[in-house]
């Protein structure tokens, strides 16, 4: 049986041409959908954009009453309503890892896959539950010393060093971001973070659509995860972006948006 589609709403935004090839843009944790809508405004206008807040982000508010699948059933059908029917996915860290997972229940309608600073989940089971752990302590600590002390230590990781340089970009993430719900970002990291969901490295060799990876040179971690999913991935590209980070689309969204147009006009 279906999961019941009435179960979540996704909050949902088209930009860009209507009867252009559609492309679903998920962000990354702590993000909203509006995040892309400089990219897309720029360099997408050509296509059927189709923004949305991920479960616990933004406007898609959750319970904790709805399952994982029932949450992917769900944006399926509200794009199948909106008369969509088949799209290519771009996601950013968990929305990467959120489209992997929608790609495998839902491979029907992915045209292709474009994954940005992207990882298909941790491998044991004791990883996974030491990260929720993790993830507890770190919204505890989000309640503790409030939104704009948490964003600032939180932009200070290793894996944000160059946005740490980029005072307007920074400055910009922590004023859009201190406005999200605490508790609904919990509630998120327990769905679908990374601690929350199983290990698709073994599911990469069943992808038969084509994949794009891309990563920043100066994000060491997620460029050595890369390269091992090239190894596993049937029809994978993978695309390296020159001076950028975990969050290189923000950083360099001009050299983003060439390779990802260069990848759809080889693919349709």
């Amino acid at each position: 049986m279906k999961p019941d589609k009435s179960t979540f709403t996704w909050n949902m935004r088209f930009e860009g041409n209507r009867e252009g090839l559609p492309l679903l843009w998920l962000h990354g944790f702590m993000g909203f959908g509006d995040d892309w809508l400089h990219l897309v405004h720029d360099h997408f206008n050509d296509y059927c954009n189709i923004l949305v807040d991920l479960p616990g982000h933004g406007k898609s508010v959750l319970s904790d009453k709805v399952d994982y699948p029932s949450v992917l059933h769900s944006l399926i059908e509200q794009l199948a309503s909106a008369g969509i029917q088949k799209f290519v996915v771009i996601g950013y860290s968990m929305g990467g890892r959120t489209a992997i997972h929608l790609q495998r229940v839902h491979s029907e309608n992915i045209i292709a896959l474009i994954g940005l600073s992207t990882a298909p989940g941790l491998r044991t089971e004791q990883e996974r539950q030491n990260r929720l752990d993790s993830d507890k302590d770190l919204m505890d600590k989000l309640q503790s010393i409030g939104f704009d002390d948490f964003l600032q230590d939180w932009y200070f990781l290793s894996l944000f060093k160059s946005i740490q340089k980029n005072e307007n970009l920074l400055k910009n993430l922590i004023g859009s971001r201190s406005t999200q719900d605490s508790d609904q970002l919990l509630l998120s990291l327990t769905l679908l973070g990374n601690g929350a969901l199983p290990s698709l490295w073994e599911h990469l060799k069943e992808i038969q659509c084509p994949v794009l990876l891309m990563g920043g040179a100066l994000d060491e971690k997620y460029g050595k995860i890369n390269e091992e999913m090239m190894e596993q991935l049937p029809h994978g590209q993978l695309a390296i972006i020159r001076g950028g980070d975990h969050a290189f689309h923000m950083e360099k969204p001009l050299e983003t948006a060439r390779v990802i147009r260069h990848f759809l006009r080889e693919i349709i």
